[in-house]
């Protein structure tokens, strides 16, 4: 298996066509590349070269004629492969002036390539007279050939083409890493088990070696190398890594972070936050941001949950309320919103961004389960970075190839304060990273850029077909946009997406317990599914969802739904609280947080200032805060809850913390 530099060269004359692609495929025996297969692909029409963008994800290089026709049918009938996020097709560029059913700039053209996939590298090649005129008017283009060249002097342009693939494909810190790890240096610094030895050598802890493996042990370095850099500093082989993650992202500045986006968030938070200042915060944000603002010793104004009970999953905040919040509190400093919901909601950004930006207030967003969201065009609408949003998060590790606790922050904001940045990261950070963590986010990146298009178009054709499938079945169903539209009232006022690759299956109708079809999803049929509730299963499709994992889950789930199954049946069915009360604080978060606390039963914590974080999950929505006055509504839920057998994070023994009395 190797890399595959699938160049397409685009010419509507076949006899120069012809020409160029001899020429060029000629001179690829000349650069002795065995690591790499080098092949061309032909398209003598517009419409049939963005056909073969679309489909072919092994399409690394665009060389193309500048004296192409391109017909205003060609592109206005040019369709993303899948709906996009928002659950419509739609066009993939807005088409210019246009004389006679041409179109008179060839550089829309260019923006259909880059609409569907703007990590390819675009070759434009066109008479040496007008080379300064083409420049000007194609944004975009990677390089200018003089045509004749590329006929006269193939090998320096093909070379050109394969210098550019291998600026994408580098991997600075992993090149690097394995390198010195090759080299098998003697270990006189940490780690203390010494390229495995201790481990090795041991008669009781060597089954740990033997089921890892060497190349665990021996890469297992210390910050000692100082030509790996450092993670704090983001010098040498990390820096360089960093940069290129900055490149392939489209953003200022990306940093690796090797605990998490737990401690990703809060590191933003604490760069961005002083004590008292306000932030506008969902409700609905991971607990790591609400301790991050604890941490910070900020204000938060709370965004209200929308809450669905039948099926126990919640959307992003209403428009109407982020407007009307935005408005009140103009001294806002930050905006935090998650991206992506657990269950694939996404808020319509843009939205979000031009209104905050036009209050002066800079917009975080925690986009954990949507790192893919730039890599294909039926998603990047509801891409933060896409989005203009200042600061994102990304859990590398969760939906792309990363190491578990693999995170990235990306900056875009012009007023980044980036030394107070690299102090409030080093107060978060471990002077003794794990490197494995560091090179893992490093070909993380080169996947993504390199063939992130490829494996999403792949994925989303794959849920097409398992909803087609599926669409046959009597009692189980893949829940959609339009009956997200029908759960909840501002979904299609909002424009609000999903994420087609968390498959959200409702389960309401069987007569089987969530326990029971848990316990035949893991146990005979070898599945774990991401989360359950009381009507719904979630399937995570990531990078490795390869399609015989698909096929093995539609089995299962026909079989479930065929009643194919001897499980036992559900007593009943019960509905989540249809209302979670509202956030109201009583007193600085930080402040309830830090002050004396003392631990009461629940039961009996009305009008007490709560002094931590009370989270019934599922659906892993905050009910109390830290400074929040606890009222008759909080425990009457708590109750309601009491016979869900649901996991409630902050109680303990029956307990919850509150702020002591004097």
């Amino acid at each position: 298996m190797r890399p595959h530099l699938k160049i397409l060269v685009i010419e509507d004359a076949v006899d120069l066509l012809e020409q160029i692609t001899s020429s060029i495929g000629n001179t690829i025996s000349y650069f002795d590349r065995s690591d790499v297969e080098i092949s061309l692909l032909e398209a003598n029409s517009v419409a049939k070269a963005l056909q073969f963008v679309r489909e072919d994800g092994d399409i690394q290089a665009v060389v193309f004629s500048w004296d192409v026709v391109a017909k205003v049918k060609e592109l206005t009938e040019i369709l993303p492969l899948h709906s996009s996020a928002a659950g419509n097709d739609k066009a993939i560029i807005n088409v210019p002036s246009a004389h006679n059913d041409v179109i008179e700039n060839n550089a829309s053209v260019i923006d259909a390539i880059k609409r569907i996939r703007p990590e390819l590298p675009v070759y434009v090649l066109g008479d040496a007279v007008k080379g300064l005129d083409i420049v000007n008017q194609a944004n975009g283009i990677e390089s200018f050939f003089y045509r004749n060249d590329i006929i006269s002097d193939p090998e320096s342009i093909l070379g050109y083409i394969i210098n550019d693939f291998d600026d994408r494909n580098e991997t600075p810190f992993w090149t690097e890493y394995k390198d010195y790890v090759v080299e098998s240096n003697d270990s006189w610094h940490t780690p203390g088990h010494s390229g495995g030895a201790s481990f090795r050598n041991s008669p009781y802890i060597s089954d740990f070696y033997r089921f890892f493996g060497r190349n665990v042990f021996v890469s297992d370095l210390s910050v000692s190398v100082d030509s790996l850099g450092s993670l704090s500093d983001g010098t040498h082989a990390i820096g360089k890594a960093q940069a290129a993650v900055a490149n392939t992202f489209e953003v200022r500045h990306s940093y690796f972070v090797t605990n998490g986006s737990s401690t990703s968030n809060k590191i933003i938070l604490q760069t961005l936050l002083r004590e008292g200042d306000k932030v506008i915060a969902d409700r609905n944000c991971h607990k790591s941001v609400h301790y991050g603002i604890i941490q910070a010793r900020a204000m938060p104004v709370y965004l209200d949950s929308v809450f669905n009970p039948e099926y126990g999953i919640f959307s992003p905040p209403r428009m109407t309320q982020i407007t009307q919040l935005i408005e009140e509190n103009t001294d806002a400093k930050l905006i935090v919103l998650t991206g992506c919901t657990y269950d694939g909601l996404l808020t319509d950004l843009k939205q979000v961004v031009k209104l905050a930006h036009e209050h002066g207030i800079k917009v975080f967003i925690d986009e954990a389960w949507f790192a893919y969201s730039l890599f294909h065009p039926a998603l990047r609408d509801y891409s933060a970075i896409a989005a203009g949003a200042d600061y994102i998060t990304h859990s590398a590790h969760k939906v792309v190839s990363a190491f578990s606790q693999a995170s990235f922050i990306h900056v875009n904001d012009p007023d980044f304060d980036k030394d107070f940045f690299k102090e409030v990261f080093a107060i978060h950070t471990s002077t003794s990273p794990k490197y494995q963590l560091i090179a893992s986010l490093d070909v993380c990146r080169q996947q993504l850029e390199m063939e992130g298009y490829k494996i999403l178009n792949e994925l989303l054709s794959n849920v097409g077909e398992l909803k087609s499938q599926m669409a046959k079945f009597k009692r189980l169903k893949i829940l959609s946009p339009s009956d997200f539209a029908k759960m909840f009232s501002h979904f299609e006022s909002d424009n609000i997406g999903h994420d087609p690759l968390k498959i959200l299956i409702d389960v309401s109708a069987l007569d089987y317990s969530n326990q029971e079809i848990h316990r035949f999803l893991m146990d005979e049929v070898g599945l774990e599914i991401e989360k359950f509730t009381h009507s719904t299963i979630l399937v995570l499709l990531t990078l490795g969802g390869m399609r015989s994992k698909i096929v093995r889950l539609y089995n299962a789930l026909k079989r479930l739904d065929d009643g194919a199954v001897n499980l036992s049946k559900r007593k009943s069915k019960s509905a989540l609280p249809a209302d979670i009360p509202p956030i109201q604080l009583d007193e600085l978060p930080s402040k309830a947080f830090f002050s004396p606390r003392e631990a009461i039963p629940w039961q009996n914590s009305v009008g007490r200032t709560a002094a931590g974080l009370i989270t019934p999950y599922p659906p892993g929505i905050p009910l109390i805060v830290p400074g929040q006055k606890v009222e008759q509504a909080h425990t009457d839920y708590l109750q309601a809850l009491a016979s869900q057998k649901l996991t409630v994070q902050g109680i303990y023994d029956g307990e919850i913390y509150v702020v002591a009395e004097e």
